[in-house]
């Protein structure tokens, strides 16, 4: 072997090692779930359409005034005020199809924050609903748990088919 040979290969091999570094670092991270790899929601097409409802102040507290009274107390429920914003907000659940499509993700997030998901049927699209209790609410209210959920926000996400 001459001196040419030997300095090509060690040549080529400093620039073959950063690329072997970074995929081997980028594995790694991905492997201990810091990175995490976007493949599928790239092959998918994610479409998000975000929806701010608007709080009535004024409305709210009469509606706790009602509830309080005894009238519709379903209000106390999230997963009750959820579906009832669903419905307000996607026609196409109208009929309580959503009852045979999944509800996930039906997390508490906190005391005064809840967040549920439904999935329609054909698994195209999702809705999520956000519901949130006020502190506003507890002058109304006889205790924290008697407030009622409020929707502020939706969300519909939509997917195109792989086929």
């Amino acid at each position: 072997m001459d001196r040419n040979t030997v300095r090509e290969a060690a040549g080529k091999f400093r620039v073959i090692l950063p690329v072997i570094l970074r995929i081997t670092f980028c594995l790694a991270m991905w492997t201990l779930g810091a990175m995490s790899m976007t493949i599928a929601e790239a092959q998918t097409g994610e479409h998000r359409v975000v929806q701010t409802l608007p709080v009535d102040r004024a409305r709210v507290e009469s509606l706790q005034r009602w509830v309080d009274a005894g009238h519709d107390t379903w209000c106390r429920n999230p997963q009750f005020v959820a579906a009832m914003a669903l419905r307000r907000v996607a026609p196409e659940f109208s009929n309580y199809d959503f009852e045979l499509a999944s509800l996930t993700g039906n997390e508490k997030v906190s005391p005064t924050r809840a967040v549920y998901t439904f999935h329609s049927m054909d698994g195209h699209s999702s809705y999520r609903i956000t519901l949130r209790r006020f502190r506003w609410q507890s002058k109304a209210a006889a205790s924290s748990d008697e407030r009622i959920w409020v929707p502020v926000r939706s969300e519909r996400i939509t997917r195109d088919s792989l086929d």
